[in-house]
């Protein structure tokens, strides 16, 4: 079995590319088993890509340009991920189109730096002359004699791995307790039901936390909430998200108010193309954005960065 991409067209039936936006899903059911016992929506051993070169999340079955990215969504690691699935370390978590855009920033990064590659350059004539591959033996036979085998090797880094994650996991006791004790709610139950009820959405409340949307959905269980579904949001939540969005968009242009900079680069005849690159956002987004309710006519407006900062 192969750890190179698979065409979704070679999944089961059900499989295939059913959306844009990482909104499609492989099948409606577990068809499959990880290495640890995870139930999976793709096979394991290998990425399955769809039309537009996207990768599967075996985890949830969405398609993801950047897989990587996209498992502290489920509180994994990379790492983690590669061993649950089966995947070889030269096998890249994201799509060609994303780890070619990577490679050739790493190289403009690479050619405009010659402090950088004045750095390398032992270690690159070392491989170009065989002498680094020659070192590599030397040293591993040397942790042979001293039974150094791999399997001892592998177990000192799983310990290695156990202590990170046990300070990782104290770290993130210690933010929670500190979190608690601003907010002062008597127990991470009881800020969850607070702010959950208050609109706060799963995402601002795993910022606000520490905690992996696994351990998150767990305790809003525990904490007898029901989360809400997938696109029923609270009209507090919808505004908060619009505001914010709109917030980075003007700072992204330098602009106090991004309605207000769209309206005046529009007049300038820029187009509704070149106005979403510039905001970072949508083409639709920019266009509901022209097409709001009027500014006011003092005071800050809705959405800029100053009306934000007084609604903190």
């Amino acid at each position: 079995m192969t750890g190179l991409p698979a065409r979704a067209a070679g999944l089961p039936r059900g499989a295939g590319h059913l959306g844009r936006g990482g909104s499609g899903t492989v099948g409606h059911a577990h068809l499959w088993v990880l290495l640890d016992g995870t139930p999976a929506h793709a096979a394991p051993g290998r990425l399955a890509a769809d039309e537009d070169g996207r990768l599967a999340c075996h985890l949830c079955g969405r398609w993801f340009a950047h897989l990587g990215a996209h498992l502290r969504r489920h509180g994994w690691t990379a790492a983690r991920y590669r061993e649950a699935v089966g995947l070889p370390l030269h096998v890249p978590l994201c799509s060609a189109e994303v780890s070619g855009r990577i490679a050739a920033t790493q190289k403009a990064n690479w050619d405009a730096d010659p402090e950088a590659r004045g750095r390398f350059a032992p270690g690159r004539e070392l491989a170009r002359s065989g002498e680094l591959n020659r070192l590599a033996t030397i040293a591993a036979r040397e942790r042979q004699d001293r039974g150094q085998t791999p399997d001892a090797v592998r177990a000192a880094r799983a310990r290695r791995l156990a202590a990170g994650r046990a300070a990782q996991a104290a770290r993130r006791d210690a933010r929670l307790a500190a979190v608690l004790a601003a907010s002062g709610a008597a127990s991470l139950h009881d800020l969850l039901r607070a702010r959950y009820a208050a609109g706060t959405s799963l995402d601002q409340l795993a910022k606000l936390t520490g905690l992996g949307r696994t351990r998150l959905r767990g305790e809003l269980a525990a904490a007898g909430v029901a989360v809400r579904g997938s696109g029923v949001n609270l009209p507090a939540s919808k505004r908060a998200r619009a505001a914010a969005n709109d917030a980075r968009a003007a700072a992204r242009v330098g602009a106090g108010d991004i309605r207000v900079w769209l309206r005046a680069q529009r007049r300038a005849g820029a187009t509704l193309a070149d106005l979403a690159r510039s905001a970072g956002r949508s083409v639709p987004w920019v266009r509901s954005r022209l097409a709001g309710p009027p500014l006011p006519a003092g005071g800050p407006a809705p959405y800029s960065c100053e009306y934000l900062a007084g609604t903190n």
